[in-house]
């Protein structure tokens, strides 16, 4: 929450942690949460994958989740459908899909997410982003603070 008794409303990367997964390929980025702003129903946030490097997949039972290609070009892989992406695109994730995101480009490709569930409802998000470091937003992958 804000200093003041208003919930926050809006959010900039300095707000909150940036974290980096332990290889140096993902970042991640947790914004809109129940701490953050009194969030109840969604979770939301923004996330990179490092220039020619590929997340790990990801499935999340009896979620969907929505990401918006904010830059980059890449690949997303929905149950083992590759689908092509690039900023300005939408995606949809079904219900308990498996997927990952393959950075075909030499920039990084970044994207807002968005979960249908309070942070304090997604325990194995909690759980393995707790295993990332803290990183300065303007440092390269790879280097922390």
């Amino acid at each position: 929450m804000s200093t003041d008794s208003r919930p926050r409303v809006v959010h900039k990367l300095t707000s909150v942690p940036l974290l980096e997964s332990p290889d140096g390929t993902m970042r991640d980025s947790v914004m809109v949460t129940s701490e953050t702003c009194g969030a109840q129903q969604y979770t939301a946030g923004l996330f990179w994958v490092h220039p020619k490097a590929r997340g790990h997949a990801d499935k999340h039972p009896g979620l969907e989740e929505i990401y918006y290609i904010i830059e980059g070009q890449g690949t997303v892989v929905i149950d083992n459908q590759p689908h092509a992406i690039e900023a300005g695109d939408v995606v949809h994730i079904p219900d308990g899909s498996t997927h990952y995101l393959a950075n075909d480009g030499d920039e990084p490709l970044g994207l807002f997410w968005a979960i249908p569930r309070s942070w304090n409802a997604l325990p194995s998000i909690q759980k393995e982003l707790g295993t990332w470091r803290s990183v300065d937003p303007d440092a390269e992958f790879g280097t922390s603070q």
